[in-house]
Parts: C-alpha cells; sequence; structure tokens
C-alpha cells in the first residue's frame, strides 16, 4: 500500500506545484486539501490522481479528518485576504498551531513545513513573516517530526498586479540596485517531493530555498533580452510606502539592506543547498522565459 501525503493549501500556487511533484513521482497516495473542492484548480488536482478532500486550517477537527492515517503532510499557512488588502497575522498563527496540533494528534511522523526565507534578524518588524517565525518555533516545541523549508520571493509575483511588467517597464517594491532572493514555486515542489522522498535524511533540517539573487534593474535587463526591447524598473517612493504600506515598507529596508554589497555570504550556501538538493531549480532568467508565464508584454 502506498504511504498517504496531505497537501494543504493544495489549490495554492505552492500546494498546486507540490501536488504535481508529489503525483509525477507515483509513490504516494496524494490527498489535496482545500477549503474549496469544488474549485477549478481541486477539480485539476482530481484529474490530475489526487484525492481532494475538505480542510479548513482554521477548522482544527476537519484537519484532524484529513491527516488521519497519513503518514506525511505539507503546511503552508498564510495571512492576507483574498483581494490581498488585508493581513490577519494572528489568523495565520492560529492556522499554524492547528496544523502541528493535527499533526501530533494524528502521529503524522514527517511534516514538511514551509516558512519564510530570513533576510533580517527575527522579528523582523514585518508582521506576516514572524509571524511564521513564531509558527516554525512553536513546531520545534511540540516537537514534530519535520523540513522546515524556507522560501525565499516567490518569482511567480512578477507580472501579477503587485509586481506589474507592461511594455518596456516593471515595477517591484524595492530599490533597483538591491538583490532580492528568489525562488519558483515549482522549484519549491520539487524540493518538498525530495524532502518526503529522502525523509530518513531531511526529517530535522531546514533548507533554504533560494534560486537566484537578482537585483531590479537586472531584472529589467533579463525582460529586455527576452523581448527584444528595452526595459527600466521603477518602484514606488519609500515615503509613500512608509505612509500607505508601512509593512511592505520594513519589508523594503531589510531587502536593501541585505542584498547591497557586501553581500550576505550564506545567500551563495543557499543556492548551492536548493540546486544540490534540486538540480532543476530555474535562475530568474530561465523562469521568465517558460511559455506559460500567465503575463504578457505588448
Amino acid at each position: 500500500m502506498q504511504s498517504t501525503i496531505v497537501v494543504c493549501g493544495a489549490t495554492g500556487n505552492q500546494g498546486r506545484a507540490v501536488v504535481r511533484h508529489l503525483l509525477a513521482r507515483r509513490r504516494w497516495d496524494v490527498v489535496a486539501m482545500t477549503r474549496a473542492p469544488d474549485s477549478t484548480r481541486a477539480v485539476e488536482a482530481a484529474r490530475a490522481g489526487a484525492r481532494v478532500v475538505r480542510g479548513d486550517l482554521l477548522d482544527r477537527e476537519s484537519l484532524r479528518d484529513a491527516f488521519r492515517g497519513a503518514h506525511g503532510v505539507f503546511g503552508v499557512t498564510q495571512p492576507w485576504s483574498p483581494d490581498y488588502k488585508t493581513c490577519d497575522v494572528a489568523g495565520e498563527i492560529r492556522q499554524g498551531r492547528n496544523l502541528i496540533d493535527a499533526c501530533v494528534d494524528a502521529g503524522v511522523e514527517h511534516l514538511v513545513l514551509s516558512t519564510v526565507l530570513p533576510v533580517a534578524t527575527a522579528p523582523t518588524g514585518v508582521p506576516h513573516v514572524d509571524s511564521k517565525v513564531e509558527i516554525e518555533k512553536y513546531a520545534r516545541e511540540m516537537h514534530v517530526p519535520m523540513t522546515v523549508i524556507r522560501p525565499a520571493s516567490f518569482m511567480d509575483n512578477i507580472g501579477t498586479r503587485f509586481f506589474p511588467v507592461k511594455p518596456g517597464r516593471v515595477r517591484g517594491f524595492v530599490a533597483r540596485d538591491a538583490k532580492v532572493p528568489y525562488i519558483a514555486c515549482a522549484d519549491i515542489g520539487g524540493l518538498v517531493s525530495v524532502a518526503f522522498v529522502r525523509s530518513d535524511q531531511l526529517r530535522g533540517s531546514e533548507i533554504n530555498a533560494v534560486g537566484d539573487f537578482v537585483s531590479g534593474d537586472e531584472i529589467a535587463a533579463i525582460l529586455a533580452r527576452i523581448h527584444g526591447a528595452p526595459f527600466r524598473y521603477t518602484v514606488p517612493p519609500a515615503f509613500l510606502m512608509w505612509l500607505f504600506a508601512r509593512e511592505f515598507y520594513t519589508m523594503r529596508r531589510s531587502f536593501e539592506r541585505y542584498g547591497r554589497a557586501p553581500y550576505p555570504p550564506e545567500v551563495s550556501a543557499y543556492i548551492d543547498q536548493t540546486r544540490r538538493l534540486w538540480p532543476e531549480t530555474m535562475t530568474l532568467e530561465r523562469f521568465l522565459r517558460q511559455p506559460d508565464r500567465g503575463f504578457t508584454v505588448a
């Protein structure tokens, strides 16, 4: 009989990638857990071969039901409302505690927990970052057998309304000369699958997931090469972010301290670790050259 792995947030960007990579290995019964089992993405997961179940990270009983008999769980939490206008940090911490408690109750043998890459000493002052640090700490206190995956910023955000790409222009939120660590969600899925394959070796370890380390100007140069036209990178004025988006202003300052020379020596080590575990890890240019990137530049 195949062992069961439950994927939380299976219709989100990370969860979808994890489901895809686990199914590709054909060695587990993959359970896609979602609050909306009738959604288009849930139906796609079922057609691909996953077993879809309803579960809500704010409903501990639903997690106990979903995790019962499972060997492994992929856990991910998030604090944002669907429109990304509000951030419920206390709610995210409840999600994490419920997730961990349900793993303990169900006797889960391996939790792979996605948190966040540290770019500042905790507490960072960024609520939705510090909440993940707190969840990771709670999991350790509860002695859950786990692998922690700490993803960098998502390459997948480039081209969304939060990181828009228009003809000749790309707009981020970090100064143009500061390098930011990035990882593709597809590669997070690959790393998670490796963590479960090498469960005996990787339980108790931390994977700092970084695929590339690039500045805004470098992103513009990559887009120019891909599209054969000049691009420039722009960023909102810092004082406007301080006035109207304080949390992102704090993130911006952290990235700008982290991403200017002399660069932190651990970044190279993170990239090496990521590529050693998952040799298919993409650079940002390789990622943006994919034909299904989801945005076009007319």
